[in-house]
């Protein structure tokens, strides 16, 4: 696929959520955290039934080497300028699907950002700017799940993303999941 910029997701992530007050030095991903792994990371032991379609951002590592965990009510901003084109329930609060004015070879780059509660000014349709607040981690009830964003990127053709949920993505005709460490600084 063709040369995308580099988001500034992870500075604005910094900067909304006071993270560089907190000494924010890097993310960490435990395993079963990063993209395409089949292993889970909420449970001493399992699998996923499909490949992890993104990333978990559940902690990061402070400038002393310390861990610290993400916090329910983390503000979540867009990686690109983009429109809301769908809402939808996932299994800890919702996803937002952003399209962003990428394309190539017939698809259109989108981001997801799930396990969020959205903020009442996003909605189907709203125009997002590249780092905007679009939402907040959502608060998990299970305490062997963490609070953290699952955050995917995926080219898709129009007509694929109608119907898309997280049933429906490893199915799809037309959509191409894509490590979303390759589209950050």
């Amino acid at each position: 696929m063709s040369k995308i910029p580099k988001s500034s997701f992870t500075r604005s992530f910094v900067m909304l959520n006071g993270l560089g007050n907190l000494g924010f030095a890097r993310w960490v991903f435990q395993p079963g955290m990063e993209f395409e792994v089949l292993d889970t990371w909420w449970k001493e032991s399992g699998s996923r039934v499909t490949p992890h379609e993104g990333l978990d951002f559940c902690c990061f590592e402070d400038r002393n080497g310390k861990l610290v965990n993400l916090v329910a009510k983390s503000i979540v901003p867009a990686m690109y300028a983009g429109t809301v084109v769908s809402i939808f329930k996932d299994l800890l609060g919702s996803s937002i699907l952003v399209a962003h004015d990428f394309l190539e070879k017939g698809r259109r780059l989108y981001s997801i950002y799930a396990h969020t509660s959205a903020f009442k000014t996003i909605q189907t349709g709203t125009l997002v700017k590249a780092g905007e607040a679009i939402a907040m981690i959502c608060a998990v009830e299970n305490k062997s799940i963490l609070p953290h964003l699952h955050l995917s990127v995926i080219w898709a053709e129009e007509s694929a993303i109608a119907n898309l949920d997280w049933q429906t993505m490893h199915l799809a005709n037309g959509v191409i999941l894509c490590n979303p460490l390759d589209f950050l600084e």
